[in-house]
């Protein structure tokens, strides 16, 4: 039987776009698809947006009940990281804001435990469909799938930099315009205006955090869903 899911792209703690993208997907109120898909979220959960905690709740309720799959994404990363003890410097990023929703919380000791649990059980990459698709945050060379080594951790989370903009931000190799591999490989974690196909792979991370929308991708159809969103990040 032909695996069906909905791949969703960097959510980064817009809820309200992440509710509309279901609703456009044809979900129903308890995330339930008329035609048995699933829903799968690429990393990137949280940060930069407003309602990081919303987005958690929403999403590990649906991994619980088997109704999404999750694969990291490097805001994740640092959020787990720092649920273990780790130091960061929440001075830039996101990730004081989402620290600091989470502090405020009453429920923190268990809520800090839930989401562990959601990050820890999450695999750094999915390969679906017969290893016919790889989902996975930033991409993913070729001669990595199957692997899970440090060298293959670095490029999932944060793909490859190659310098720096005049205006600070990080630069990234291409990676995407030089495939030519067999699986098609669906990622994110580079913003850009619209999300296209192209050698055999797809960048959903569509900006929804700084005011562009969040994007879908059907499979096995290859086709793009998208919604613009209400939220734009100062960032």
């Amino acid at each position: 039987m032909q695996e069906t899911y909905d791949i969703v792209g960097d959510v980064h703690g817009c809820s309200d776009a992440l509710l509309r993208l279901c609703d456009a997907l044809r979900y129903d109120e308890s995330f339930y698809h008329p035609e048995g898909r699933r829903l799968i979220f690429l990393g990137d959960l949280i940060d930069r947006g407003p309602d990081s905690l919303g987005v958690l709740n929403l999403v590990s309720r649906l991994v619980s009940r088997g109704r999404a799959l999750l694969t990291l994404g490097n805001h994740d990363d640092a959020l787990l990281r720092w649920l273990g003890g780790e130091h960061f410097d929440t001075s830039k990023g996101g990730l004081a804001q989402t620290i600091a929703q989470i502090e405020a919380r009453p429920e923190k000791k268990t809520l800090k435990k839930a989401i562990a649990t959601l990050y820890q059980r999450a695999p750094l990459y999915l390969v679906l469909d017969g290893g016919a698709l790889i989902v996975a945050h930033a991409g993913i060379e070729e001669e990595m799938i199957g692997k899970s080594d440090p060298e293959t951790r670095r490029f999932v989370l944060n793909g490859e930099a190659v310098g720096r903009s005049p205006e600070g931000k990080t630069l990234r190799r291409d990676w995407a315009g030089e495939y030519s591999g067999a699986a098609f490989i669906a990622y994110g974690h580079t913003p850009q205006e619209s999300a296209v196909l192209r050698s055999n792979s797809v960048n959903l991370d569509t900006g929804a955090y700084r005011g562009g929308k969040l994007t879908g991708l059907r499979w096995p159809e290859r086709t793009l869903v998208s919604v613009p969103s209400r939220f734009r990040s100062l960032e």
